[in-house]
């Protein structure tokens, strides 16, 4: 990202200061005057992974913090690589502790569950710890895997970002699923039980009229109240 891009996105969002997350570096903050002031010199177009070269008299986030001049509520726009996002000074210091050290993007603790993988070990955001009531899911193969787990729930896992996955829960799909592969199941048996027996079974999709043989059975197929079609039985017994 270009520092003229970085001026910009300040004065776009109001803010007047921008943190680099970079904690062996203690987080360089900038001041939106000491970019102007970079920018002057014909600087617009260098990386801001150059700016502290550029402007050596950086303040870091603790020196700010111990000087009163930001507080914990304040907001800085944080860029991390190509990554910017405006957050709290609390969320940044909650962040410092190793997460986003081991790959987890800056938007990790968004209102949406994630769950990563990064460095091999699992890991899931305060959302996704809800959705999995705490329980830890291997990493399957592919883009996006379902996983069951014990209570009956199951899990859509799909990758929205390197080793970072959106969590869905399809409990209550699988289940509708499972439903009606039963009574699937049980149709067909009992059309072959039926056949069996030596009765012709047909499906339908016209209602029983009263010209229809008396010898015939027509049954409804119903699912959530919805006629689906018919199975017309004859016995070939009486026929």
């Amino acid at each position: 990202m270009l520092l003229s891009q970085v001026l910009r996105d300040l004065y776009l969002h109001g803010m007047e200061y921008c943190l680099f997350f970079s904690p062996g570096e203690g987080h360089p903050v900038f001041s939106k005057d000491q970019i102007i002031s970079v920018l002057e010199k014909g600087e617009g177009e260098r990386s801001v992974s150059e700016l502290t070269k550029l402007c050596p008299s950086f303040s870091t986030l603790e020196d700010l913090l111990e000087k009163n001049v930001l507080g914990k509520q304040s907001e800085l726009l944080v860029l991390k690589d190509s990554d910017l996002r405006i957050l709290p000074v609390s969320s940044i210091l909650g962040m410092a502790g190793g997460e986003v050290e081991a790959g987890v993007p800056l938007w990790w603790d968004a209102p949406l569950p994630f769950v990563s993988w990064a460095g091999g070990r699992f890991s899931a955001n305060r959302k996704a710890a809800e959705v999995l009531n705490g329980i830890p899911v291997p990493r399957r193969e592919g883009p996006e895997f379902l996983c069951e787990v014990s209570g009956g729930k199951c899990f859509l896992f799909r990758e929205i970002h390197p080793a970072v996955y959106l969590v869905d829960d399809v409990s209550e799909d699988m289940g509708n699923a499972r439903e009606m592969t039963w009574w699937a199941a049980v149709g067909k048996a009992f059309v072959s039980h039926l056949r069996g027996k030596g009765c012709s079974v047909e499906k339908t999709t016209e209602a029983p009229s009263s010209a229809d043989d008396e010898l015939d059975q027509v049954l409804a197929c119903v699912w959530d109240e919805d006629i689906l079609g018919y199975l017309r039985v004859k016995d070939g017994k009486k026929s």
